[in-house]
Parts: C-alpha cells; structure tokens; sequence
C-alpha cells in the first residue's frame, strides 16, 4: 500500500535516515524559535523584528547532500502569507546563525521558506466530500 500522508511533499526523496534526523531536528529549532519570538531588530527595517502572524512549521524538507532545507509554513491568517515569507527573508541570517549553535554539522544548509499548500488542499477536498453528499 501507498503512503497516504497528505502533509508530506511529494517530491521529498530522502537517501537516509539522518536525513530524517536532520529535518526533524531542524524543524524543532525553527519551531522553538518562533513560539519565542526574539528575533533581532534590523537597522534597515524596523517591522522585521516581529512575526506578522501565527503561523506553524508543518515540514522541513532537507536535500540528499543535507546543504538545501525547505521549510514548509502555514499560516493561521491566510492574508498574511506574503509579509510572513517577507519576514522569513530578511531573519535568514538569524535561523542559519540558531542552527550554527544548536547542531553539529559540517555545512550549514541553505534555508528556503515555502507556504504549505496541503492544508488548504484538505481543507478544499473535505468542503468537496460535504457538498457531494
């Protein structure tokens, strides 16, 4: 039988299980930092130190070579997808700094903010289930 999980890319393609260990760590680290929410101010934008909305880490995906992660997002406020990957942009330099801390490893990986579909895919499927009956 297929894997039915619907949170999970579809492209995801791990060569391992460290790979696993990785982006599950990394998932908990990014995690972390967002329910604490210190972020530094930054000179250029002021509006950069505060998360625009709440939102949840639902997947990290790690590349084969563990140098590219895909951090997988899903706001609870759908209007603020945009200033929320603005955010993530300009605090880059902040995660890879926190993973650079946290974990041991020999590269740190290049981090990609993506917006998690899957949620509102489900969502659009069960309003699809409701009405056919």
């Amino acid at each position: 039988m297929t894997d039915l999980n619907l949170f999970i890319p579809e492209k995801r393609k791990t060569a391992s299980r460290r790979n696993d260990k990785v982006a599950v760590q990394l998932r908990e680290i990014f995690s972390i930092a967002i329910s604490k929410g210190d972020f530094p101010s930054l000179p250029s934008h002021r509006e950069a130190s505060k998360l625009p909305c709440l939102i949840t880490i639902t997947y990290v995906d790690i590349s084969p070579d563990l140098r590219n992660a895909t951090v997988y997002f899903s706001p609870l406020v759908d209007q603020m997808v945009e200033e929320t990957l603005k955010f993530f942009e300009l605090q880059i330099h902040y995660f890879k700094d926190l993973i650079a801390k946290k974990m041991r490893m020999r590269f740190i990986p290049n981090i990609r903010f993506k917006l998690d579909e899957s949620v509102a895919y489900s969502q659009k499927i069960e309003e699809l289930l409701r009405n056919a009956e």
